[in-house]
């Protein structure tokens, strides 16, 4: 099955407050005109925002996941980390190099394996050792976690479409999901997420292989139907083969509208190829209904990937997609020397806007998101700005 880049399908609805005017020379600070729904990107001075620029400029693909992933938010347990920066390895012994298979290099002081040693299964190892592969494209951990943990979008979304095949080749049978909704308390930082995962049966809930958990800080506060779509292989029981994961696969289909949350599954299967979802795995709730406990999750919030105590958790076949499809942006922002680019008739590339301004175009004060290097910019002045 072929890999989707996550951010190739991925637009947002924003609303820009334009400073434009009705002169043929371009957009000068004379009218307030309010344009909707547009897909727009800034860069800042970066080397690599030079890079991406100029290839968006020339009309070259955007940058994939891979590129990403270390921007965005992570959660392991009751601790959250804004930033991958922001993860401090404990024991730091066991933060040792990671190789091209995800795997890290034993220490030497002690000599332990960081891979399997109980005394790095901590929260702090568990979010560090999350990384984005080739060859396939692929997400993965390593560790047979402890805690429940993953990592989410910097960018929150009210309605969308996500797919993505989770696996492993570990013969534990344990939890691999996605997550629906992530809130972060802004005043206590407390983490709630909405999750949907897939096991084995080797935890208490969804031991039926299948369901929806609402949790804070890593603890499960309530579980959403639990229900079989294709059995479970507990391992080492009489259940299945007894084998666990071993190879096996689901595709995780999230559909949220608004206040609507549906989930579907489809049965295992095996050798890297996904079975089509079943429609009868249906897992549907309304998160304005004040019995389900929810409310924190209405409105835009962040989506994301999760695992808990299943080694080699993995993650394929990625697809994001909200209503408003487009691959290309209508317009580029150079923040730095304060530019604007349009894309071309043509379709292909973009041309600078004569007298446009990027920093007067996009407002102030405000801060913005590039949704394909998930870099952050805050806007101060017609003038200044400065990445955060």
């Amino acid at each position: 099955m072929k890999t989707k880049s996550i951010f190739k399908n991925l637009t947002v609805a924003v609303l820009v407050l334009a400073i434009i005017s009705c002169q043929k020379d371009g957009f000068a600070p004379s009218t307030v005109v309010e344009v909707t729904s547009l897909y727009q990107l800034a860069y800042g001075s970066s080397t690599n925002d030079r890079t991406y620029l100029a290839d968006r400029i020339a009309g070259n693909a955007p940058p994939k996941f891979a590129e990403v992933v270390s921007k965005w938010k992570r959660f392991s347990g009751s601790t959250y980390y804004p930033t991958v920066e922001s993860i401090v390895a404990t024991p730091s012994y066991c933060q040792t190099s990671m190789d091209g298979t995800g795997t890290w290099a034993n220490s030497t002081s002690p000599v332990v394996n960081p891979n399997t040693a109980g005394a790095c299964n901590t929260q702090s190892m568990n979010s560090l050792s999350w990384i984005y592969l080739t060859s396939p494209d692929r997400l993965f951990n390593i560790q047979n976690t402890a805690y429940y943990n993953g990592f989410f979008s910097s960018l929150k979304f009210e309605t969308y479409i996500s797919e993505t095949v989770v696996s492993s080749a570990g013969t534990d049978d344990d939890a691999i999901g996605v997550s629906i909704a992530v809130y972060v308390d802004p005043n206590t930082l407390d983490v709630h997420t909405l999750s949907a995962y897939r096991t084995q049966g080797g935890f208490p809930a969804p031991n039926q292989g299948w369901g929806i958990l609402y949790k804070l800080n890593g603890s499960v506060v309530q579980t959403f139907d639990n229900k079989s779509v294709g059995g479970v292989n507990p391992s080492g029981s009489g259940l299945g083969d007894g084998q666990g994961w071993n190879g096996r696969n689901s595709n995780i289909r999230i559909e949220r509208t608004e206040n609507i949350v549906k989930a579907y599954a489809s049965p295992w299967g095996t050798g890297g190829i996904a079975e089509a979802i079943d429609e009868s795995s249906l897992i549907q709730l309304d998160l304005s209904d004040p019995l389900n406990g929810l409310t924190m999750f209405l409105g835009a919030q962040s989506y994301g990937y999760e695992s808990l105590s299943q080694a080699q958790a993995t993650f394929s076949d990625l697809s994001f997609q909200t209503p408003l499809v487009n691959t290309d942006p209508d317009y580029l922002f150079d923040l730095r020397d304060n530019l604007v680019y349009s894309k071309k008739a043509s379709g292909i590339g973009y041309e600078l806007v004569p007298g446009a301004k990027a920093l007067d175009i996009l407002g102030y004060p405000r801060i913005i998101t590039n949704i394909e290097t998930q870099n952050e910019f805050s806007i101060n002045s017609s003038t200044s700005y400065n990445q955060l």
